[in-house]
């Protein structure tokens, strides 16, 4: 046990070692068995025999320490006699170097030294010879207090230290150098030592665990949940996402949306999706949600009835299922409700309701009153509108003939709904179709035709989509500054 205890004592000093073990014997050796440890200082803990072949270990381990790998060897004590060693340098969570024992270093350490950091502590005198000396690697935050210590910044700099700090008033001039964190911390209104060790240490921890500094609270305070991710909703998340806020899409079990190529719905059906360098990812369990938004992406997860609010509390709720009328949205599911098109009635239940009908106020945001109602008829596109849009024929299952993309010709066969062939209803290039394998009931939209034809674009998000995104990141931005 003794030495497991000298082990832990160099890990709570922050002092490197290395783990020497015996794996074989040959001829006549000291010892058949044994371990030791060497530290990055050059002592000896424990033995694996003594003279020559200890010696000669310790050459090794300390090799092993100066460039970080773990190594085999053998080592030969005279003709046909031979020690083969296992050379292992255990991980450690983190080591911190201070310079300065005044009354905040002392805090620091004693604060660092109680999460089971290595913590090294230098004179505030300490030159750069000083400094360098100590092994300082990737896990390894350097911490200089004063100004007599400036001349340290830049060989602290120069290392593979993950954090360099400088503890001095806001006043002093230094370097500008953006990998220097000065003024050092977290701004908690720091006062005391301790208040202003504990504002270090949580800055270091967060850079060390690649976190940004901002408080647990500010995790959910820009997150927004959108219910949908069909073409208008994917327009309006994309938005979102580039913004900068986090958002969570919600689909049905099999999402029916036609604009495929360009809906995060479609990570139901192929796991992932990518829209515009946006990336939905299936998720089914709030571990995975929480990976995908820390990731920068945006998680798809199956949820019609919002149980999701049980365990997320979102800012905004958005309501982008375009069902032109209202699946189950009110006033208070969110600090700030939205929602699009018809159905719903601003200051009733919704906070703010986004106009989705094509013309003059396409994308304005309503504060009061609601959208245009439905009229059944598509946009007008090159004078064509509800000839460019396809309804299936009969009642079955849904089999594409044509893919999206596909130039088609009026007549043309694109799919089949069972037996019942569906044909093109006009000349253009198919934007849109069903998923293969659903079952549609007769009169079910199916397909989207752009009578453009080439000049059509069927892979980016719709001048109809981003005008509706304007105008939910306009509500949305104008509810957080108010």
């Amino acid at each position: 046990m003794g030495l497991y205890s000298e082990a832990a004592e160099l890990e709570r000093k922050g002092v490197a070692f290395a783990v020497v073990t015996i794996t074989n014997t040959e001829g006549v050796v000291p010892r058949k068995s044994g371990r030791m440890l060497v530290s990055e200082e050059g002592e000896i803990f424990g033995t694996i025999g003594g003279g020559e072949i200890e010696y000669k270990a310790k050459l090794i381990a300390l090799e092993a320490l100066s460039d970080g790998k773990c190594r085999c060897a053998m080592i030969t004590h005279g003709e046909g006699n031979n020690v083969s060693v296992f050379v292992d340098i255990p991980e450690h969570s983190g080591k911190v170097i201070i310079v300065g024992k005044g009354h905040v270093g002392n805090a620091v350490s004693s604060l660092f030294k109680s999460i089971g950091w290595g913590v090294r502590l230098l004179d505030r005198n300490a030159d750069v010879s000083q400094l360098l000396s100590e092994r300082i690697d990737r896990k390894t935050a350097i911490i200089i207090a004063g100004k007599a210590g400036a001349s340290l910044i830049s060989p602290a700099l120069s290392t593979e230290a993950f954090y360099v700090g400088l503890l001095a008033s806001r006043s002093f001039r230094t370097i500008p150098d953006k990998r220097l964190y000065f003024p050092i911390g977290l701004d908690i209104g720091e006062e005391t030592p301790e208040e202003i060790a504990i504002s270090i240490a949580a800055e270091v921890l967060a850079v060390f665990n690649k976190r940004p500094a901002s408080s647990n609270r500010d995790w959910e305070r820009n997150l927004v949940v959108v219910r949908g991710a069909g073409d208008l909703a994917t327009g309006t998340i994309v938005r979102l996402v580039k913004a900068g806020y986090k958002v969570i899409a919600l689909e049905a079990e099999k999402p029916t949306v036609i604009r495929r190529t360009v809906s995060l719905a479609e990570a139901v059906y192929e796991k992932e999706m990518v829209v515009e360098g946006v990336k939905g990812i299936l998720v089914s369990t709030e571990a995975e949600t929480r990976r995908a938004l820390d990731n920068g992406n945006v998680p798809i997860m199956i949820d019609t009835d919002l149980n999701i609010l049980s365990s997320f509390h979102p800012a905004v709720l958005v309501d982008a299922i375009i069902a032109k009328h209202n699946l189950g949205t009110r006033t208070g599911l969110a600090p700030f409700v939205v929602a699009l098109g018809p159905g719903f009635t601003a200051g009733v239940d919704a906070d703010a309701v986004i106009e989705t009908k094509r013309g003059h106020t396409l994308g304005s945001v309503i504060y009061s009153g609601s959208a245009i109602p439905n009229t059944g008829i598509p946009g007008n596109i090159a004078g064509y509108a509800a000839e460019r849009v396809i309804h299936s024929p009969a009642r079955g299952v849904f089999k594409g003939v044509k893919h999206i993309g596909d130039i088609v010709r009026q007549g043309e066969v694109i799919a089949f709904v069972g037996d019942v062939p569906v044909t093109a209803t006009i000349n253009g290039k198919l934007r849109g179709l069903l998923h293969d394998g659903l079952s549609v009931p007769d009169g079910f939209k199916i397909a989207d035709i752009d009578p453009r034809g080439e000049e059509a674009d069927h892979t980016t998000i719709s001048d109809k989509a981003r005008a509706i995104a304007g105008g939910v990141l306009e509500a949305i931005d104008g509810w957080f500054c108010k």
